[in-house]
């Protein structure tokens, strides 16, 4: 019995190596790569969201199902396992010149908040297209845009539903071909010290985990759209529409922008803080009927 102890702590130790998945993002860049260069892939059927986004939306309110609230305390471990499948790549197709292959370029993050398909991402975001226009000439119409998960799940976007500037959040409809998708719950408003947890894809880095606290609350005027929730934990340029999860895991925030101070702030030199603000998700919330 003796020489079995030996093997039994090797098996399990095999066991608890081969439970941490390794993020390949290699493989994740190229199966997004080979779909989208398909001899069957329907280029056309993406139109929708740069045609129709000159289409003024600002602040409309629609009728979204979202999940309720969870409240089990994940650990962090237990919440980027569960949820980094579902975060949400936004990507931008392009052909360069003198080249008939579709390039494919990660550009931010999205989330999912309802098993038909509304995703939230930032104003800042659907901007590319000339959301809001009001004249159609201003459509997109050399590049095109798309969500994929973590196993390269492509969704079209139809619409942009809503969207704030100052606030600095959209809501598009995706077309998940009447498949249910999964969808993060939304939680409430964190208090300045409350733990968070962000999931996103800063500067191409994919599916990366931060965390922090809150560290400040703020608004101007009573107005909900300028709400914002500044967070210690860290992300980037491609971050951009990132979730931010409370340690249940619900959605309590969206990634939005960085601020960097610096002790000669004219000629940014000697940078010494950079501000994490981000939008609670009450603004979200204000979103949805």
């Amino acid at each position: 019995m003796k020489k079995i102890f030996p093997l039994l702590t090797l098996v399990l130790g095999l066991q608890a190596v081969q439970a941490q998945e390794f993020v390949d993002e290699d493989t994740l860049f190229m199966k997004i790569v080979r779909q989208v260069n398909a001899e069957d892939f329907d280029i056309q059927s993406l139109a929708g969201f740069t045609k129709t986004a000159y289409i003024n939306r600002e602040n409309k309110t629609t009728s979204i199902q979202t999940k309720s609230a969870d409240t089990k305390v994940l650990t962090p471990a237990e919440l980027y396992k569960k949820n980094k499948p579902h975060v949400y790549r936004f990507i931008r197709l392009f052909k360069n010149e003198g080249s008939d292959r579709l390039m494919v370029e990660n550009v931010a993050t999205a989330f999912p908040i309802s098993e038909d398909g509304h995703f939230v991402m930032n104003y800042h975001m659907v901007e590319l297209v000339n959301a809001g226009s009001g004249d159609p000439e201003t459509a997109v119409k050399d590049k095109h845009y798309i969500l994929a998960d973590y196993d390269g799940n492509i969704l079209a976007m139809d619409s942009i539903v809503s969207y704030n500037a100052l606030a600095d959040v959209a809501i598009v409809k995706a077309n998940t071909k009447g498949k249910k998708i999964y969808a993060f719950p939304l939680g409430k408003d964190l208090e300045t010290g409350d733990n968070v947890h962000v999931i996103a894809h800063p500067k191409a880095y994919l599916y990366n985990y931060s965390t922090g606290v809150v560290t400040r609350m703020t608004q101007h005027n009573n107005d909900i759209y300028s709400r914002k929730m500044e967070i210690s934990a860290d992300y980037a340029a491609g971050s951009s529409g990132g979730p931010i999860f409370d340690d249940a895991g619900n959605i309590i925030g969206i990634v939005s922008l960085t601020q960097s101070f610096y002790y000669n702030q004219k000629e940014q030199r000697s940078l010494q803080m950079v501000i994490k603000q981000s939008v609670p998700v009450s603004v979200i919330k204000a979103f949805i009927k």
